[in-house]
């Protein structure tokens, strides 16, 4: 929904979604589960090993790792996105039967340093996404674990699992809201990342600002709030699972 063209893509005439966006939602998973256990990886050994040397500045420590998570992701994000849109007529399969991930991965090993394009948005967007989301995490989960009576809190490890999940949702979604258009930004540099001249971030916006208004800068906000809210909800909500139970 953030590409400027996902009506004429996946919308016919009447309005309605054609089959295509359903299929399209899931174009370039495959990259995404491949970078995703790396990037996951390395950014918990680094937040963990930083978390031990500066005790005073956790932030910093998830900071580091977030930079490094990022810079694993964003090629497959690249993929992915190109890959949902067919990003223009450069990628647009001669053969149907084409993958459109795979021509998206042609594509780009011409020049593969086209992989990192909308890097720095995407740090932009999560270094104080992240941090915002676990301020608030802890504030809601320590505010809620407050209320239940000390006895019923450690006699129940699936309350404290609830508790989480549901601080979890509600901080993600919250902090995903605010940076909704700089997610936008990092969309449309990453579906031009073929094409030239390449653009920065603040030309972008500006671009999308005189011709959509502030409705542009954060098309897809509801969709994001509703997915970051389930995501970090059971994220965290499985990361407090694991510390009690296993």
């Amino acid at each position: 929904m953030q590409s400027p063209v996902y009506k004429t893509q996946y919308k016919t005439v009447n309005g309605s979604f054609n089959r295509t966006f359903f299929r399209g939602l899931y174009q370039g998973f495959g990259p995404t589960i491949i970078t995703g256990i790396p990037s996951s990886a390395a950014f918990f050994t680094i937040y963990e090993r930083l978390k031990t040397v500066t005790q005073d500045a956790k932030s910093a420590g998830s900071a580091v790792a977030d930079l490094v998570s990022c810079a694993i992701i964003n090629p497959a994000e690249v993929l992915k996105q190109n890959a949902q849109m067919h990003g223009g007529d450069a990628l647009k399969p001669v053969n149907s039967r084409q993958s459109p991930t795979l021509l998206a991965v042609k594509h780009f090993a011409r020049n593969p340093g086209r992989l990192w394009a909308g890097y720095t948005a995407l740090a932009a967007s999560h270094l104080p996404a992240t941090s915002l989301s676990f301020c608030l995490y802890e504030l809601l989960r320590e505010r809620f674990l407050g209320e239940v009576p000390r006895q019923r809190l450690e006699a129940s490890a699936s309350r404290q699992v609830a508790v989480s999940t549901f601080s979890g949702a509600l901080a993600g979604g919250f902090a995903c809201t605010l940076f909704v258009p700089v997610d936008v930004v990092k969309t449309r540099m990453r579906l031009a990342a073929g094409n030239t001249p390449r653009l920065g971030p603040l030309d972008v916006a500006n671009g999308i600002f005189r011709k959509e208004g502030i409705h542009g800068l954060f098309r897809g906000g509801t969709l994001s709030f509703l997915a970051s809210a389930l995501g970090c909800g059971l994220y965290l909500g499985s990361y407090e699972a694991c510390i009690l139970f296993l």
